[in-house]
């Protein structure tokens, strides 16, 4: 008898240990669910779901604000995810709220995200049950792996032509290879980087030799100085340059005079060759005659050929009176005579 009161009280310690749980178990899932607290409903449309399921979190900037009521396809493109939102988050969740997919963790379970996209209270007004927000699609992980992965080929292409780039480098005679290995290119090398320090030193000794140069001229007192700052030379320059116009003005008038009665004169005299030439052309005077008529001309040849005769044969008797007693000393007279003068 008293084993089965044993029996009795073991069991009904069980069964209510197993009420206990299970209403525990109850209450902890339906305020996860939001069985036991007033909730309102929001609606967001995704392109794609990425995994999302009914009853994974909700979170409003961070914080639990409720769960994933349902998914529903409402198009070949299209998918409607209505979350159920404890109440007081409707005092916070605004008509400008966009909802994004994303994990818990790196590889956790699939939530819901809404961010606040207004700044300030009076930028848009609060959401209502059944209302509709924005959405926002990230990029989904396969695409990331898969952009990943041909990065990581990319890379380990990269790797493989610049180990190759290297071993040609190493191994080989070109440029890259004499600029690495070659002793006497590198020390020409630090023989131009000195000689571009002396350049430098050299331009930076110049310019300040100009601006002492230029200090100078601002308070010196030299002619240089006086050309620059001095205004009365300025006004000299002009006060010369006004008397140069003035004479020129006055001494150049007679001589454009003188020129445009020589231009008349050679006008005149042009004109008087002119017909001169013409008249020669026509065969009219003298000129003309001796130059158009052929009789003339032909008398004309005849009259030289004679008096060329003539000379010859004058030149003849001379030579033949210098030859002759009675003349002979009357020429060496005049050839002693000449031959002094010469001398004198």
């Amino acid at each position: 008898m008293r084993k089965e009161h044993v029996n009795t009280f073991k069991l009904g310690l069980f069964v209510t240990t197993a009420v206990v749980l299970f209403v525990v178990a109850i209450y902890f899932i339906g305020n996860d669910q939001n069985l036991f607290q007033p909730t309102f409903q929001l609606h967001a449309v995704f392109n794609n779901a990425e995994g999302l399921r009914p009853g994974n979190n909700v979170r409003y900037a961070g914080i639990d604000a409720g769960t994933v009521k349902k998914i529903l396809i409402t198009s070949d493109s299209t998918v409607t995810v209505v979350m159920s939102l404890h109440r007081e988050m409707q005092n916070y969740i605004k008509k400008d709220a966009v909802a994004s997919i994303g994990s818990d963790g790196l590889v956790g379970n699939r939530i819901l995200n809404i961010s606040p996209k207004s700044v300030g209270n009076g930028a848009a007004d609060l959401v209502e049950d059944q209302d509709v927000i924005q959405s926002y699609s990230r990029i989904a992980t396969d695409d990331m792996l898969e952009v990943l992965g041909k990065t990581n080929e990319n890379i380990a292409l990269f790797s493989l032509q610049l180990l190759k780039i290297s071993e040609k480098i190493n191994k080989g005679s070109g440029t890259m290879n004499m600029l690495l290995q070659d002793e006497s290119l590198a020390a020409d090398l630090r023989q131009s980087v000195a000689n571009l320090k002396y350049t430098t030193w050299s331009l930076r000794e110049m310019g300040s030799e100009m601006h002492n140069l230029v200090a100078g001229l601002e308070d010196g007192d030299g002619l240089l100085h006086r050309l620059l700052y001095d205004t009365t030379i300025m006004a000299n320059v002009e006060g010369v340059s006004l008397r140069m116009d003035s004479l020129l003005s006055r001494d150049i008038s007679p001589i454009v005079a003188n020129l445009e009665d020589a231009s008349r004169n050679i006008a005149g005299s042009s004109r008087s060759v002119q017909s001169l030439l013409e008249s020669i052309e026509s065969g009219e005077g003298p000129i003309g005659s001796l130059l158009r008529d052929t009789v003339m001309d032909a008398d004309l040849k005849v009259t030289l050929a004679n008096i060329q005769e003539s000379s010859e044969r004058f030149k003849e008797n001379m030579e033949a009176m210098r030859h002759n007693f009675l003349f002979r000393g009357y020429f060496r007279k005049m050839e002693k005579i000449e031959k002094k003068s010469l001398k004198e």
